[in-house]
């Protein structure tokens, strides 16, 4: 897969992808996600902001949030 992001200027190509950080936001349980994007000749950070939940959250769904739902969108 690759990707296009605004705040860079190349397209990544088959990046490994790691949510290398969740800050959450209890009060609203809304959560900002820190993505590491890792090619064999580059690294990329990400923030995705806007994982919400109800009551708790799992790894797994935030990891399932950054792969199926935030970096579809840069898909090119």
């Amino acid at each position: 897969m690759k990707y296009r992001f605004p705040q860079f200027n190349v397209t990544i190509d088959n990046p490994s992808v790691e949510v290398v950080n969740v800050s959450d936001s209890i009060n609203v349980q809304t959560c900002s996600v820190d993505v590491l994007l890792t090619t064999d000749s580059a690294q990329f950070g990400i923030n995705f902001p806007g994982f919400t939940y109800s009551g708790t959250w799992e790894d797994q769904e935030v990891i399932d949030w950054v792969n199926n739902v935030e970096l579809p969108k840069y898909a090119v």
